[in-house]
């Protein structure tokens, strides 16, 4: 039997009075943990970010060097509370520990961020420079985008509050000015933003889109990225 996941705090709680709520940072998030591992798609790196949370802290998972995990749907960003920073990250280490043994990955502890893994952080890192350095925040929403009047229809990989990358199997060439209405649970909202990067082929899983960084952001947007968990 499963694991069963709350879609409040996205932990994992035998009763829902142990639910210690949305455990949202009152505090700056920092690097813990970190591990290289050998997959099918190649090699990865997985990590721990860890930060305070009221009188808790909670610890999140990310594949390097974007993607933050979520609970079995994709509802929620997955999160392990505990009364230390320490306990949080131990937490998450196992979790990350069986996730391995489970599939058969080889670990691969002595490398730091291998060839591959490096490039795709110093690449990513490059993309989130240039759209801010906000922290991204894996979210499917529906959107429309396009240069003219005529807007084509599809779906967000992550947002921030300063940027988002567009699915879409034609992606606009960088520096290219983009319309983008989005869909929140509030209403459509009307963005402006510009093509900083894209991806024409499915790269270790990643799917094929744009990163778009959004110029002056209405607060309902940032708002809505905020609140997300």
């Amino acid at each position: 039997m499963g694991l069963t996941y709350c879609p409040v705090c996205g932990g994992s709680h035998a009763k829902a009075q142990h639910c210690p709520g949305e455990l949202r940072p009152t505090g700056p998030e920092r690097h813990g943990w970190r591990v290289s591992v050998e997959t099918p798609f190649g090699i990865e790196a997985y990590g721990v970010l860890v930060a305070p949370s009221f009188d808790l802290w909670r610890s999140r998972i990310l594949t390097y060097p974007n993607v933050l995990w979520t609970v079995p749907g994709g509802a929620v960003t997955l999160k392990f509370a505990g009364r230390s920073a320490q306990d949080a990250e131990s937490q998450a280490v196992a979790f990350i520990e069986g996730h391995i043994n489970a599939r058969g990955y080889v670990r691969r502890d002595g490398l730091d961020l291998p060839a591959v893994a490096r490039f795709q952080a110093e690449a990513a890192a490059k993309a989130q420079a240039a759209t801010g350095g906000a922290l991204r925040k894996m979210r499917a929403l529906p959107v429309h985008f396009g240069t003219g009047p005529t807007l084509l229809a599809a779906m967000t990989g992550n947002v921030s509050e300063s940027g988002l990358f567009v699915i879409t199997l034609a992606p606009f060439d960088p520096g290219t000015d983009l319309r983008v209405l989005i869909d929140l649970d509030t209403g459509p909202v009307g963005l402006k933003g510009k093509v900083v990067w894209n991806r024409q082929r499915v790269v270790l899983g990643r799917p094929v889109g744009m990163g778009v960084h959004l110029i002056a952001p209405p607060e309902p947007y940032r708002e809505f990225v905020l609140e997300l968990p």
